[in-house]
């Protein structure tokens, strides 16, 4: 009479607690996997976003010298904020390339503006050589004497 009363009895096995919670295990992983490459995707776009900002606006700083000379705002390597000042602290590094005669033409001027955000080590220290988190971001354009 018992035996009868056991195999009436209706539940889940081990093997069927295993399997669900493997399961369960597998979709949560998926998820939190998803979330954590979206966060790392945002990071890296703001990152981009704001390297092409500082960029523009050193091109349009330089619009404002005359074109004889905005080889004076020819720069290396030098750190800025997030405003694009200069200043020995902050997070991204810009260079400014002039090449005044660009194709022959003393009438033209290339300028090259590269931006890049700063690799800060975990210790928040900058190796004497930064490198960039990511690759820099490089606009081009060419400014024309009118005068």
């Amino acid at each position: 009479m018992q035996l009868q009363i056991l195999k009436n009895k209706k539940g889940m096995t081990l093997a069927e607690v295993v399997v669900s919670a493997v399961l369960v295990l597998v979709v949560v992983g998926a998820l939190v996997g998803a979330v954590l490459q979206g966060s790392v995707f945002s990071r890296r776009i703001d990152m981009i976003y704001t390297a092409s900002y500082l960029a523009e606006r050193r091109i349009e700083v330089l619009k404002r010298f005359d074109f004889d000379q905005i080889y004076v705002g020819e720069e290396s390597n030098v750190r800025i904020d997030l405003d694009g000042n200069i200043d020995p602290n902050g997070a991204y590094q810009r260079s400014t390339e002039i090449l005044m005669q660009h194709g022959g033409n003393p009438y033209l001027a290339k300028v090259k503006v590269t931006v890049g955000k700063i690799k800060i080590n975990m210790d928040g220290t900058i190796d004497s050589t930064p490198s960039f988190s990511g690759n820099p971001v490089v606009v081009e354009t060419l400014f024309a004497d009118i005068s």
